[in-house]
């Protein structure tokens, strides 16, 4: 789902576990990006949180991001995980299966 209001962002943030994918309009590895978590989200029923930096400036403030495509991974408000540009999708596995298995 994509969100442009920064106060439902902090919901999900502060959520049990969510993955946010920051991105902007004209980025194609976005989507690549997106293709590339697509089974992680299926295997462990995860709801991709969508972010486009461009229409939340603040998200980019508060959550450092500098370049995109950036994953960042969360659990009750706590980052466990930032990926950015080349993300490894390894990283992103293991921190799942540890986090679900």
């Amino acid at each position: 789902m994509i969100i442009n209001d920064m106060n439902k962002i902090n919901e999900i943030i502060s959520s049990d576990f969510s993955i946010i994918l920051a991105k902007t309009h004209d980025c194609t590895v976005c989507k690549v990006t997106k293709v590339q978590l697509e089974p992680f989200l299926k295997k462990y029923n995860i709801e991709l949180t969508e972010v486009f930096i461009d229409d939340v400036p603040e998200f980019r403030g508060d959550h450092l991001v500098f370049t995109v495509p950036t994953v960042l991974i969360f659990s009750e408000g706590k980052e466990l995980l930032r990926e950015s540009r080349f993300i490894n999708m390894g990283k992103v596995d293991r921190l799942l299966k540890l986090y679900f298995e």
